[in-house]
């Protein structure tokens, strides 16, 4: 757990980063901070790794004030990931991964080791150990920064904006493999974006701050989403928070249709391993947008059932195989009756 004690930072100019802030980040669980530009969220997450020193309280990890550990010690046992990964472009990537390791003094073949199981555990494949950052996309470099972070098998994760700079579809990916990783591994996480779509999708614990990091609300993201605690909080969530509510809730409730049964007088076409081929009216095919009925949401069913031209989505698994269709009417009926997603914590 980490703990901030009426944590102040105040710069040589006299100005006020971050003022007062008493908070409790949990163990084992993902705590998102989220806010405007220059509110204090990265000058919280470096005082966490001593990166930022305060100028009066305390940060307490795990018991100990961080203030009387020795920093270079502190910082090996704490995985850091920032935007654009920050890796070290002369070495390759397995030993960027293994930077940490070394500096603990393990021998070259175990440090190698671990780094090769963490290229896997990231989704990257093995032949990636021997390239360099520069011959890796913007998304493959932010695995390997996340890679490396966990290198030393750290109890805590800083993570500062790490997928601000990706495309918004390399973006979704990492952040599934980051909510992966988390439910296998159980890191004590701080994560900061000022994306609160991010914040929301990824955090068990959502702190949202105002100017000089005050704190404006702590909530899970279900009850940060439908019951924001004053109205800049709620202006800060934006005026569509109850859609982004939907990718909280589960798809796997939806009931639905085979994929052989008509819709209205449309059919779904198949090939020969059951994937969607699209909506047959009987002289042409036409899209037949999709969403994962097992691990997806009610946002990804009703926006698949908005694009559908026949009102209908076409539910897949993780092979993309047709398992059944819904209607848009099945996914409306749904909204009441699902609960919060528990992603596994």
């Amino acid at each position: 757990m980490i703990r901030f004690d009426r944590a102040v930072k105040r710069h040589a100019d006299d100005t006020v980063a971050v003022e007062g802030l008493d908070l409790e980040v949990p163990g084992g669980r993902t705590t998102v901070l989220v806010g405007p530009s220059g509110c204090g969220k990265t000058t919280i997450l470096r005082m966490v790794n001593r990166m930022v020193q305060p100028t009066s309280g305390r940060v307490v990890l795990d018991g100990r004030d961080v203030a009387e550990l020795d920093a270079a010690r502190l910082r090996r046992g704490i995985g850091y990931v920032i935007q654009q990964a920050g890796l070290f472009p002369h070495r390759r990537v397995i030993d960027n991964i293994a930077t940490v390791p070394y500096l603990l003094g393990w021998d070259r073949k175990r440090a190698r080791a671990r780094a090769a199981e963490l290229l896997e555990l990231v989704g990257l494949a093995p032949q990636t150990a021997r390239r360099y950052p520069f011959q890796l996309s913007g998304g493959q470099q932010q695995r390997v920064g996340v890679a490396r972070a966990l290198a030393a098998d750290p109890p805590v994760l800083l993570m500062d904006e790490p997928f601000s700079a990706v495309d918004p579809v390399v973006r979704a990916g990492l952040q599934e493999e980051l909510l992966r990783l988390q439910a296998e591994l159980g890191k004590t996480v701080l994560f900061v974006t000022h994306d609160i779509e991010e914040a929301v999708r990824l955090g068990d614990q959502v702190v949202v701050l105002r100017e000089h990091g005050r704190i404006a609300q702590i909530a899970d993201p279900y009850t940060l989403l439908t019951a924001p605690a004053d109205d800049q909080v709620a202006a800060f969530l934006g005026h569509d928070r109850g859609l982004r509510g939907l990718g909280l809730k589960p798809a796997a409730g939806i009931p639905l249709l085979p994929p052989t049964a008509a819709v209205d007088d449309w059919r779904l076409s198949l090939d020969d391993s059951g994937r969607p081929l699209g909506w047959s009216d009987g002289q042409m095919l036409h899209p037949a947008p999709v969403f994962r009925h097992a691990t997806g949401t009610l946002r990804d069913a009703l926006d698949a059932t908005v694009l559908s031209l026949t009102g209908a989505a076409v539910a897949v698994d993780d092979e993309g195989r047709a398992t059944g269709t819904a209607t848009r009417a099945d996914v409306v009926a749904a909204l009441a009756e699902r609960k919060l997603v528990s992603r596994g914590r």
